[in-house]
């Protein structure tokens, strides 16, 4: 049985949001939002103010402001998110923000990180970096050969299977930047809840989600999703300032495990540092925040990227992403000649659509669609597939014309 469309909401003014972004009308963009995304208006103003602020003055406006801007952030993050501000570490991206975190933690010599053959490169790097570092090992696992025969049963039982003793992290993808398939996160969370029940409390099993492709798209807060951390960039499917990104932890997350920065924090612990206390007791997202000096006018102008997306509605831009996905996979799998890999219900999939030509190699299907003037990527794994990835400034037209550009390729 197919699974129903979602709703492309019409309660938001969907052509007014597209005028927000100053994206080329040459070309029809399906693939920016799981990207590097265009900045709304509001988002460009932010950052062309803040960039005037600080070249008329620099010293006196980072000294004045940067501390409670950057506190306005993790306020904003943590609305989004549900959590407390002092618990969201800012970063540059999802790289940065998986770094930090798994190379961060004081692992154990024969302990396990629990991951998967689905992780992009990013993701498996980390871990890998980690257990060289502390002597744990990485065990990988499949949760599904093909992805559109993914179950969530099938997922929670993979994972619960796979976890053994000496499991003390599990490391997920939310959604498979290769499939598109999305992970049932919350039912994964349970399990291991359920695990942890029988464990001591400095042996529970972490949970580490690398969000990226969920994030700005789904509605679920950490609470909802159950998982210890969650990471993300800010400039994808939120059209946040290039260059931003965030490690949200659930409560007691950054407690559970003993951690330390990577990086010298400049927030509250240069001033714990000065005063000869302890810098690091307790640990929060904050103090993990690395210091330095950053493209402020980028981060600063990330609370306005939250305030955008707020102010279309959570539930709305849910509808509207998860709807033209749904429209990029009905056409394609009517299609003899194309594969969709990516499963048609939305509570296995969020916004990226992947898929095989006949015939055609990924590259050459992207290649011959941006002649026709559409962008789509090639997802850089083995195997590799074409992505289209419909965000909030695309359009059902805009949909109808990529699919009947995929049509024509092929008559050769």
């Amino acid at each position: 049985m197919r699974a129903a469309s979602p709703l492309i909401n019409e309660r938001t003014d969907w052509q007014a949001v597209r005028g927000q972004f100053p994206l080329s009308p040459e070309y029809i963009h399906l693939a920016s939002s799981q990207f590097i995304a265009s900045h709304p208006r509001a988002v460009d103003e932010a950052i062309d103010g803040y960039r005037r602020e600080l070249n008329e003055n620099p010293v006196l406006v980072v000294q004045e402001n940067e501390m409670s801007r950057m506190q306005q952030v993790r306020e904003a993050a943590a609305n989004y998110l549900d959590v407390l501000p002092d618990d969201v570490s800012m970063t540059d991206s999802t790289t940065m923000g998986l770094g930090l975190l798994y190379n961060g933690m004081f692992l154990e010599k024969g302990q396990e990180i629990l991951a998967t053959y689905h992780e992009y490169y990013s993701h498996y790097e980390s871990l890998m970096l980690a257990a060289e570092r502390t002597g744990a090992r990485v065990k990988r696992i499949k949760l599904y050969e093909e992805a559109p025969q993914v179950s969530p049963g099938a997922v929670v039982a993979a994972v619960q299977g796979a976890i053994s003793p000496a499991t003390r992290i599990v490391a997920l993808t939310w959604v498979h930047s290769s499939t598109g398939v999305k992970l049932p996160i919350r039912e994964v969370a349970d399990m291991i809840r359920e695990v942890n029940r029988q464990r001591a409390p400095e042996n529970r099993v972490i949970f580490c989600v690398d969000g990226v492709h969920g994030f700005g798209i789904e509605t679920d807060t950490v609470a909802g999703l159950g998982c210890d951390f969650l990471v993300a960039g800010c400039h994808k499917w939120l059209y946040g300032p290039r260059g931003t990104g965030l490690v949200a932890g659930a409560a007691g997350a950054w407690q559970a495990i003993k951690m330390r920065p990577i990086i010298p924090s400049f927030t509250e612990s240069m001033d714990e540092w000065i005063e000869g206390s302890p810098i690091y007791e307790p640990l929060t997202g904050k103090k993990m925040t690395p210091g330095g000096f950053h493209s402020f006018e980028y981060r600063w102008a990330l609370k306005e990227a939250f305030a955008f997306m707020e102010s279309l509605g959570r539930q709305q831009v849910a509808d509207r992403v998860h709807g033209l996905a749904y429209q990029c996979k009905q056409g394609l799998s009517r299609m003899p000649h194309v594969k969709l890999v990516t499963p048609m219900d939305s509570a296995l999939s969020a916004g990226i659509v992947s898929f095989l030509v006949e015939g055609q190699s990924p590259e050459e299907t992207v290649d011959r669609l941006l002649k026709k003037k559409i962008i789509a990527t090639v997802a850089p794994y083995r195997p590799a597939f074409v992505r289209f990835t419909p965000g909030i400034y695309n359009t059902p037209q805009e949909v109808d014309a990529a699919l009947r550009a995929v049509s024509e390729l092929r008559n050769g």
